[in-house]
């Protein structure tokens, strides 16, 4: 494949609709991707420096993200490696690095990973985050625990 023709197969799958990928749940919006410098070879897409995915109002950022497509052009899944933030306009993650499943629909964060929802705050090892539902599962770093801090109504007010 000629970068060309790879380059026009990433722009048809990062500018579909529904049967690409989507950092937002049932958005048709496209998603944009900027970056310091772009590769694309084969099945293997690199963006590098200051990589910013916006889609609606979720975008992800990080130093280099490294998507995979399958033999017929569709995504398969990126890797973002480098102070990764996501944030989706309601919870906020942060961690060194994510990966991101299309067909499983899951972003996992890793790696001193912070997730943020309004005042609450909870840290952990790892994270997945599931698009479609919002549903966050947290995992510990080996030999640490997870924590949280949760405000009650009267904190919240002060």
């Amino acid at each position: 494949m000629g970068a060309r023709s790879t380059f026009l197969t990433l722009a048809a799958i990062f500018f579909a609709g529904p049967a690409g990928a989507q950092l937002v749940a049932e958005s048709d919006e496209p998603i944009d991707i900027t970056s310091d410098s772009a590769e694309f070879e084969d099945n293997v897409a690199v963006w590098t420096g200051q990589v910013r995915v916006v889609q609606d109002e979720a975008f992800l950022t990080a130093e280099r993200i490294e998507a995979t497509l399958s033999e017929d052009g569709a995504l398969q899944s990126f890797k973002a490696s480098g102070a990764v933030r996501y944030s989706n306009g309601k919870e906020a993650i942060t961690g060194e690095r994510a990966l991101y499943d299309d067909e499983a629909r899951t972003i996992t964060v890793l790696e001193n990973v912070i997730v943020t929802q309004g005042k609450q705050v909870m840290s952990a090892g790892a994270v997945v985050y599931w698009i479609d539902t919002g549903k966050v599962k947290f995992t510990p770093e080996p030999g640490k625990r997870i924590r949280g801090i949760f405000y009650t109504d009267s904190d919240a007010r002060t």
